[in-house]
């Protein structure tokens, strides 16, 4: 024995030529998932199938049949067909138990019926007697139709594999708390299991045991994440496995491509190059965890500040200085007290010129430049003053400045670089022999 397989829903196809099928079919069972029947009793469980017309044009069908393998090998999936009750969700049709040709036949009673673009078809199976072999059945779905208006009717089939599992065993309903989340952001997952087997929680090239948990935080998720979980039993001199999944979305993921083509134009902004303190460094908070974006990282001084020592940030380029965001204290509250603080800015990093006092800060600072009176700098510095009381040391979460210079921008007629650009292996490009390219400094 090994993996037991089941197909929970089909692939999402813009339209059904690009698979060849006239319907597409999802599958859910309940129980879900299916567990075989154990001895002395039998445990009965239900298929819901439903079918989605994606194409633009409606069809003509005059039957659905459900095959449904029956006897008492792993590979079959019902004992029989005895006690099965059926439904279906489209008026004027019904569903017949077929025994001899192992099947239940759906039937519309007007001989034929339209399935129009868009519809929805939901098949339902109930009370199936489960045979007592752990392994994976294949369901298979004949649907015939043809196109409005001719006389040939055409067969067409899926096969949907549907998985017996050994009594008790359960893994099912993996989500994530939030579908949606922001880059860095982490996510917790949560599932219902059962006792007695091994969990493993995959996704991209990490493996994390989880047997003992049914929730779950993944920290730091930079892009689109599928996650996976397996759920392994042993069953006789075998183990039976089944894997679920979820999916998040990051609103702007980190991207790893082999090829980039760009339709219009394509911009990268300048990051914060560096900071520099005079006030020290206490316990690995080191000055560039200012610059990382994450608020849940900061620097934090060795000292006390006083009006002789100052943070320094270097922007990498000479730029305008709209809105700065800064963020004080650790994630806990600590240092969030500052006092009064000044923001200056340079061109040089030599000489420094005011661009506001704040007095009484307490964790953030928020500065909007008014627009009728324009900064531009390359290097900013903070200033601590005490007022007369001493100060604590100072933690910064986050330094942020708006709007983000341009380090490159690249269009169909032009590109300009404000940074350094190097080719070949190492060249530094000769800017003043490329037509079209231009350096900023």
């Amino acid at each position: 024995m090994g993996i037991v397989t089941q197909t929970t829903a089909a692939s999402d196809p813009e339209t059904a030529a690009d698979f060849g099928n006239e319907l597409q079919y999802s599958l859910t069972t309940v129980p879900d998932p299916l567990t075989v029947s154990p001895a002395g009793t039998v445990e009965t469980g239900d298929l819901i199938i439903v079918g989605s017309r994606i194409a633009p044009t409606p069809i003509e069908t005059n039957e659905i049949s459900v095959y449904v393998p029956l006897g008492t090998e792993a590979w079959q999936l019902a004992l029989d067909l005895t006690g099965v009750q059926t439904s279906i969700n489209l008026p004027g049709w019904s569903g017949t138990p077929d025994p001899a040709n192992e099947r239940i036949l759906f039937t519309p009673n007007t001989g034929h019926a339209t399935l129009s673009p868009e519809q929805g078809i939901t098949l339902q199976t109930n009370r199936l007697r489960i045979n007592r072999q752990v392994g994976t059945a294949p369901v298979i779905i004949e649907l015939k139709w043809r196109t409005p208006g001719t006389n040939i009717w055409r067969t067409e089939q899926q096969t949907l594999s549907i998985g017996k599992f050994p009594p008790g065993f359960y893994l099912r309903d993996l989500k994530p708390h939030s579908a949606y989340i922001e880059n860095g952001d982490p996510v917790t997952l949560t599932w219902q299991r059962s006792e007695g087997a091994t969990y493993t929680l995959l996704y991209e090239n990490t493996e994390i045991d989880v047997t003992n948990y049914s929730t779950f935080p993944v920290q730091d998720i930079r892009r689109n994440t599928m996650f996976y979980l397996r759920g392994r039993i042993q069953h006789g001199t075998g183990t039976a496995e089944r894997t679920i999944n979820t999916y998040v979305t990051v609103n702007r993921p980190d991207l790893e491509v082999r090829h980039l083509t760009v339709h219009g134009e394509l911009v990268m902004p300048h990051l914060l190059r560096t900071a520099s303190t005079m006030l020290g460094v206490a316990d690995d908070h080191t000055p560039d965890l200012m610059l990382d974006g994450d608020l849940d990282t900061y620097y934090l001084s060795a000292m006390q500040p006083d009006s002789m020592k100052h943070v320094v940030f270097d922007l990498g380029t000479e730029q305008p200085i709209e809105h700065v965001d800064i963020y004080f204290g650790t994630p806990d509250g600590d240092h969030s007290e500052v006092g009064t603080i000044h923001l200056d800015y340079s061109l040089d990093g030599e000489n420094f010129r005011q661009v506001a006092p704040f007095r009484n800060v307490v964790r953030e600072v928020h500065y909007t430049r008014p627009p009728f009176s324009p900064v531009r700098a390359r290097y900013l510095r903070l200033k601590f003053f005490s007022g007369g009381a001493p100060l604590e040391r100072v933690a910064i979460r986050s330094f942020e400045i708006r709007p983000k210079p341009e380090a490159i921008r690249i269009t169909d007629a032009s590109a300009v670089f404000a940074v350094p650009v190097t080719m070949n292996g190492g060249t530094t490009t000769d800017l003043a022999r490329v037509d079209d390219v231009s350096q900023q400094e």
